[in-house]
């Protein structure tokens, strides 16, 4: 019997990934966020989602190479050829593919990504449909609930970024930056160097990394390099003022030097200095367990309620959520899925009777937390996103705020005590 069980489980599985393949680009991304999630998914199916990072059929080599010469100008294959040699197809995602090559005058190693046909025409029509589940969405809780429509500005968020991952020439740019800002700041990440001149809206081409995909890695490696790659998630988020969103399990690898390696600057979002600091704010604040400033204030500046709503009662009811499911259900992720269904009642009430909104850029960089603790917790189920974050945030906030302004902070949280 468990057999048979098994083998069903792996056929919806395959099944699954098959209708998200055929659904298109943006539904390729939702189960890419899924393929990494082990307290939401039964091993069979990440196994399989995680196919769609870089195992998505690819088109025929001489289609994706007949792009390659034509966006990089060259006269025909053959001039591009004489550039580069050994091109081989090395993975294949949602919205393009990846060759390794040889430089023929320099003997460099790089990788060149090149996009699908058709990409824009297919996207688009993904994210026409999403955004009319957005308005459908907001005109139903307008009327049912008392939030403030935030579907539409939500969806259009992620368009914004679906759209910058078309554009290879802007990925390009995003990853001079970030390997420049990472580098300033000493972070012990690796960043590919990008080759301008054989990138364009289209390709872009960079040096080549040998490694294995984080979540491939070793139990004990992946325990290691978490803590890294939550700071560098935080450094991007609090400090630099923009992140990568995208931290699938195909753009973090572990070189052979042992290294945390980030790649794919497609589907990056900008932070402004207000709300990086009303962030350090609100995480400091989380877990310190002062929620009388989390809600009273961190929640107003950030936009997730209106600036002048009373919020006297709704502070025990979302206290109670964010003490049980968040902070004392532990780190264990088995505990806290049991702690989230139990108050998922009282969850479904705030959002019914009370002005929430959710902040455009949150689905970005709910996106890329999940991802990273995803990863995290198939290294160790036991992975605290919060605790995690912890140190980097507090030395963050005596950047922003210096020891006095911390001091307060805690100071606060005393007196709420």
């Amino acid at each position: 019997e468990g057999g048979e069980r098994d083998r069903r489980r792996m056929v919806h599985a395959t099944n699954l990934r098959s209708a998200l393949t055929r659904l298109g680009p943006a539904f390729v991304k939702v189960g890419q966020q899924l393929s990494i999630r082990p307290d939401l998914m039964p091993p069979e199916v990440l196994k399989e989602l995680q196919r769609l990072c870089d195992g998505v059929d690819p088109v025929p080599d001489d289609v994706a190479v007949k792009v390659m010469a034509e966006d990089l100008g060259f006269d025909d294959v053959g001039q591009l050829n004489r550039v580069f040699d050994g091109m081989e197809l090395m993975a294949s995602a949602s919205l393009g593919q990846v060759y390794k090559a040889t430089i023929r005058e320099s003997g460099e190693d790089v990788a060149i990504k090149v996009q699908r046909p058709d990409m824009v025409k297919k996207v688009s029509l993904d994210l026409f449909l999403l955004n009319k589940y957005g308005e459908f969405a907001d005109a139903v809780c307008g009327v049912v609930t008392k939030q403030v429509p935030y579907h539409v500005n939500f969806l259009d968020c992620f368009s914004r970024g679906s759209y910058s991952e078309l554009d290879y020439e802007q990925e390009a740019a995003n990853q001079i930056r970030f390997k420049n800002e990472l580098t300033k700041r000493k972070c012990e990440v690796l960043v590919p160097h990008v080759y301008e001149k054989f990138t364009s809206q289209r390709v872009i081409t960079t040096s080549w990394v040998d490694g294995v995909k984080l979540a491939d890695a070793p139990k004990a490696q992946i325990r290691k390099l978490i803590p890294i790659g939550v700071e560098l998630f935080l450094t991007q988020l609090l400090d630099i003022g923009a992140f990568h969103a995208d931290p699938h399990p195909g753009n973090l690898y572990v070189t052979k030097e042992g290294s945390l390696c980030l790649l794919d600057f497609g589907l990056c979002a900008e932070v402004d200095e207000k709300s990086r600091h009303a962030m350090t704010k609100a995480i400091v604040n989380l877990l310190n367990g002062d929620f009388e400033s989390l809600i009273s204030k961190d929640a107003k500046n950030l936009g997730f309620l209106p600036e002048d709503l009373d919020v006297t009662e709704l502070k025990p009811i979302l206290t109670k959520i964010l003490a049980e499911g968040l902070l004392e259900s532990g780190s264990n992720m088995h505990a806290r899925k049991r702690k989230f269904m139990e108050i998922s009642n009282e969850l479904n009430e705030i959002f019914f009777r009370y002005p929430f909104s959710v902040p455009p850029f949150f689905a970005l960089i709910t996106r890329g937390l999940g991802l990273l603790e995803g990863i995290a917790l198939s290294g160790d189920p036991d992975f605290d996103i919060f605790q995690a974050s912890y140190p980097y945030a507090r030395r963050r906030a005596i950047t922003l705020f210096g020891y006095g302004g911390l001091a307060r902070l805690n100071r606060r949280k005393s007196r709420v005590e």
